[in-house]
Parts: C-alpha cells; sequence; structure tokens
C-alpha cells in the first residue's frame, strides 16, 4: 500500500513544481503555455492531497472506507477505490503500475 502511496504524492510533488514554474513564466511574461491556471492546478493538487490523507488508511482496518466495506484487501497496494482513482490520472507516468488502475 505504501509503494502506490509514494508514488502518488511523488505526481502530487511534480505537479506543483511544474505549475509553480508555470505562475513563474505568467509572472515573468513568457511565451510558454500551461494547459490549466496555475491557480486551478494549485487546487487540484490540494485537493488530491486532501483526499490522499483521508483515506491514508483505507485497506488497513481503519480507513474511511474499511467502515463502509469499501475497501482493497491489505495486499493491495491501492487500499481504497478512491486512492485508486486518484491515481489513475498519473498512468501514463513512468512508476505506475498497471495493477493499480481502478
Amino acid at each position: 500500500m505504501d509503494r502506490f502511496v509514494q508514488f502518488l504524492r511523488r505526481q502530487l510533488d511534480i505537479d506543483l513544481e511544474l505549475l509553480r514554474v508555470a505562475r513563474e513564466d505568467a509572472e515573468t511574461g513568457s511565451t510558454r503555455a500551461c494547459l490549466i491556471t496555475p491557480i486551478r492546478g494549485f487546487r487540484e493538487c490540494e485537493l488530491k492531497a486532501r483526499l490522499l490523507t483521508t483515506h491514508h488508511h483505507c485497506g488497513s482496518g481503519e480507513g474511511p472506507c474499511d467502515a463502509l466495506g469499501e475497501s482493497y484487501p491489505p495486499e493491495d497496494e491501492r487500499g481504497c477505490p478512491t486512492r485508486a482513482l486518484l491515481g489513475l490520472p498519473y498512468a501514463d507516468r513512468p512508476g505506475y503500475s498497471a495493477r493499480w488502475r481502478p
């Protein structure tokens, strides 16, 4: 379970760095384009980080999805459907495992 969470956190860190560069480019008038505005991107990263924190213990018997009976077994690194969905935008990045797909 920890490898999946570590992977997701790395992807969020990468997104935040890309957005920081995009914001700096916008402030300096650079012509490089970003598909999303930096503010929206930062909000999306905050949302994903909060969801990941909320569902951190899912699959261990102590998470919110465990209480609802919606978590994956402990040997499944995803933890719960919410965490699996959080990883889906990063399916094309190195390190993403096909078994993590929802």
